[in-house]
């Protein structure tokens, strides 16, 4: 008979001592990106430029690693002719709903709140310290603007542009294979006939 009770001892063993020996070779930063920033300082915060936080935001000005600009998934107040993009939260009063640490988790991937959906984009692209003091100190100055709903335009601008390309499609094939059903017709009259 086998002793059970010894090789469970065993194998609980062994599983703690690779466990452990995990965490000595790898740590537990390693569920981040090796291009990770850390989120950056209050004190960097408050001295962030608000207009390139916005021309960062709206996709004026290119992020340094190259990431998307925030615009085309976020909207903020009256930011943008069409209003931004509808697949990320309006971040208008981001900053009376979050803290500012919290704010630069999300955006770095780095602490105690992270987005998952966020987390793909910017693990390959982060943000310098710069670029997150710039655009928390946008995003601290938009708090408070009126929010505006663009799908209204959205829709008109739409229609619009289907009405005009029916409308140019008709103009361009209002002539063609006129020939071919004139005779397609009279052979069928012949045929009635």
């Amino acid at each position: 008979m086998t002793n059970h009770k010894g090789k469970f001892k065993m194998r609980t063993s062994l599983l703690l001592f690779i466990t452990l020996l995990t965490f000595l070779l790898f740590g537990c930063d390693s569920a981040y990106g090796e291009g990770m920033t850390k989120p950056v300082s209050a004190q960097a915060i408050a001295a962030g430029n608000i207009e390139n936080g916005r021309d960062l935001f709206m996709g004026y000005a290119h992020f340094q690693n190259d990431g998307p600009p925030c615009m085309g998934c976020h909207s903020v107040g009256q930011s943008g002719l069409l209003g931004g993009g509808a697949m990320g939260p309006d971040l208008t009063d981001v900053s009376t709903k979050m803290s500012q640490t919290d704010i630069a988790s999300i955006i770095t991937n780095y602490g105690w709140t992270i987005s998952p959906v966020m987390e793909p984009i910017y693990n390959k692209h982060p943000l310098t310290e710069n670029e997150q003091a710039d655009l928390i100190a946008f995003l601290n100055a938009s708090s408070g603007q009126p929010k505006t709903n663009k799908e209204p335009l959205v829709i008109g601008i739409s229609l619009a542009g289907s009405l005009a390309a029916a409308i140019l499609l008709g103009i361009i094939y209002r002539g063609r294979l006129r020939g071919a059903r004139r005779l397609l017709v009279n052979k069928a009259q012949k045929e009635l006939l």
